[in-house]
This record gives structure tokens, sequence and C-alpha cells, in this order.
């Protein structure tokens, strides 16, 4: 019995070390924990409170004990929260009072700040008791706060910009509108200059050709003749080059494939062409191959073959021969024109192509600048390229141009 006495006496001591060990463990939870710790009673007396929440509060030893928890709110707040804390009372259950709430604290010295609290409450004796949490939030909420002030600044630069495009795009509009406008009356000025020009440039190449057939011998008459007809000529290029243009820009201009000679065609074309040649100069031309049948749209294919030949005759001096080469090969018909001209400056090759530009050495030389840009827009309508090379006193343009089959017109047969 001695042994059994002893044994449970041992038993006993060890449960009551046991407890106190686990109240010293609690007590040290509670006064080592991160957060604010406060125990008050029914009434809202603080009767325990652990470091943290004095130095969260601004307040030392044990000056909170005793005082109502009202304390810790901002002024404004105490009146309300008494009688939340008596509903609490009544209805008592754990929750967090963080979550979608605005909840604040007050200092000893009467700052405020934001804080979080979750409550939950214990019965000892059958007295209530409530514990609090007590976080500060004061990080977090700055960082909501320049999250919200970062999204109303957002907000309203978005509604700025989105304002300043709505104007944008009524200018554009604007803009549209008036360039529409513009453009309609650039169609009715070159149809209108069309008509006017053409009619009085003919009337002065024929009463031209008059003077010149009964002036016949006379060369000083015969000089100014020939000066007349050459810039009728180039009135008419020019003329024909903004016609030619607005036609494109307009869609107008369809391609027409037909079945053609091109060694006669080219040699038409050198014939109209001989009276821009200057003095000395020459217009050569000489076809590669038996195959001369082609089909492709042969007034466009006119236009480029033109073009390029006027210009080789325009940029080169007297004296300095034009060549004009075609070549079928592969079901594609290659066009080479070369001069011995000036060339075209390396800083102005990759603008060759563009509208209404000229090369800086040509600008004393007549010209609208809009010949290679109709070649060009001519060949993408045939599906065709240009390329060239070019240096002082030898420019090469390499044209190539996919035929197409021109299906025969079979005649109907008759009984």
């Amino acid at each position: 019995m001695n042994a059994v006495a002893t044994l449970a006496s041992n038993t006993d001591q060890g449960m009551r070390q046991v407890a106190m060990d686990i109240r010293h463990v609690g007590e040290l939870l509670f006064t080592t924990a991160a957060e604010g710790l406060v125990v008050v009673d029914r009434e809202g007396t603080i009767l325990l409170h652990n470091p943290r929440l004095n130095e969260m509060f601004g307040h030392t030893g044990e000056e909170l004990n005793g005082r109502p928890i009202e304390d810790l709110l901002p002024d404004a707040a105490r009146a309300h929260h008494v009688h939340h804390r008596a509903n609490y009372a009544e209805h008592p259950v754990p929750r967090s009072m963080g979550m979608g709430m605005d909840l604040w604290g007050q200092r000893k010295d009467g700052s405020i700040f934001p804080v979080e609290v979750s409550l939950n409450h214990f019965n000892v004796k059958g007295r209530m008791y409530v514990m609090g949490l007590i976080t500060d939030v004061t990080l977090r909420h700055e960082a909501e706060q320049a999250l919200y002030r970062s999204k109303q600044d957002l907000e309203e630069r978005v509604e700025q910009r989105t304002a300043e495009l709505r104007e944008a795009e009524k200018s554009v509009r604007a803009a549209l509108e008036k360039e529409r406008e513009l453009h309609q009356l650039k169609s009715r000025f070159v149809a209108m200059a069309s008509h006017e020009f053409r009619t009085p440039l003919s009337t002065i190449m024929g009463s031209v050709d008059l003077i010149g057939r009964y002036a016949t011998g006379d060369e000083k008459v015969d000089k100014h003749v020939k000066r007349i007809r050459s810039k009728v000529r180039e009135l008419t290029s020019m003329l024909n080059e903004f016609l030619s243009l607005e036609r494109i820009e307009q869609g107008q201009t369809l391609v027409n494939p037909t079945s053609f000679d091109i060694i006669h065609h080219c040699i038409e074309q050198i014939e109209e062409l001989r009276g821009l040649a200057k003095a000395g100069q020459s217009i050569d031309y000489d076809h590669s191959g038996e195959e001369r049948t082609i089909g492709t749209d042969r007034q466009m294919l006119g236009h480029v073959i033109t073009n390029l030949v006027t210009n080789a005759v325009k940029y080169s001096p007297e004296n300095k021969p034009i060549m004009l080469r075609t070549t079928i090969h592969d079901g594609s018909l290659r066009i080479t024109v070369q001069d011995r001209g000036m060339g075209i400056p390396m800083e102005d090759q990759q603008h060759l192509f563009e509208r209404f530009f000229r090369g800086g050495n040509v600008m004393t030389i007549q010209g609208t600048g809009l010949g290679l840009n109709i070649v060009k827009r001519y060949l993408d309508l045939l599906g065709g390229t240009i390329n060239f090379t070019s240096e002082p006193g030898n420019t090469v343009f390499h044209v190539e141009v996919p035929l197409i089959a021109i299906t025969p017109k079979t005649e109907p047969q008759t009984i």
C-alpha cells in the first residue's frame, strides 16, 4: 500500500507540474505574441493585456488595466461601440471584424491608426470574458490607399485619354472629310485640265506643223518650230502623267490583256519617240530569241516602255546611245533599257519610285517626278517587277512581266 500511495503521490505531483508548465507556456505565448492581446469582462473593462498591446497603443505597464476598452477607440466611435459591445455580450460568437470593415484604434498621444480585430469569448466560473486579438494594419492600409490612388489616377488618365482619343477621332474624321473633298476637287481639276489643256496643245501643234510646212528651208524658222514641238510634247507628256496617276488612284485602270507582237510594238514606240532625241542621240532596239508573240496589256506595257525610254533620253547628254532590249524567257517578258547618262545618286536611289520624287542632280531638267512611280504602279497591276543599277555614265533598268495565255476566239460555224 505504501508503494501504491507513493506512486499515486508522485503521479499527482507530475500532473501538477505539467499543469504548471502548461500555464507557464500559456503565459509565455500571451506575453510574447506578435499581435496585441486584450481580455475584458462583460462590461468591457480591461483585465489583462500583453506587452505588444501597450507598444501598439503607446501605453506602459499596467495603466490600461481597469479602464474601459473604449479608451482604445477614436473619440467619435466610443459611444457607438458601447452599444455594439452590449449586443455582442448578448449573442457572443467568435468572429473577425477586420474583413470588409474600416476599424481604427487611438494611441495614447491621440493619433489614430487602422486595425483588424478578432474576438473570442470564454467562461470562467459562470462569468463571460472576451479576448480580442488586435493587429496594426498601417502598412497594409497605406499600400491599399496607394493602390487605390493609383487606380483612381489610372482611371482618370484613361478617361482623359479616352476623351482625347474621341477628340482626335473627330479631328481625323474631319481631316478625312476635308481630304475627300480636296481629292474630289483635284479629280475635277484633272478632268478639266485634260479637256481644256489638250485642245490648245493640239491647236498649237497643228499650227506649228503648218508653219514648218510653209517655211521649208528657213533654218531659223525650223529651229523655233522644233523647239515649240519639243515643249508641246513635254507639256503633253506631263499632262498624260497626271491623268495616268489619277486613273490609277481612282481604280479606273484595269488590265486588258491581248496578244500582240512585241517587236512590232517596240519599233512603233521607238519611231514615235525619236522626235524627242537630242542631237546625236540614237534609240536602238534589239530582241533576243525567235519567240515574239506575247499576252499582256498592250497599253500598260506601252506606258512602261515609253516612260523608261523617255527618261533615258531626257537624262542623257547629246551623242549618247539609248538601248532597248527585249526577250521572252520562261513565260515572262524581260525588258532592258540602258543609257549612258548622268546616273542616279546613291542617296536618291531608295526614293526613286516615290511619287513626285526627283533626284538631286536633275533639278535643272523639267519633269514631274511621276514617271517612274507610274511605271511601278502599272507593273504592280501587271504582276511585274522593276529594278535598276546605276552609276555615272551607265544606268540600266530591268523589267520583267509575266505573260498571260490568250485563248484565241473561234468564229461560229455556219451550216
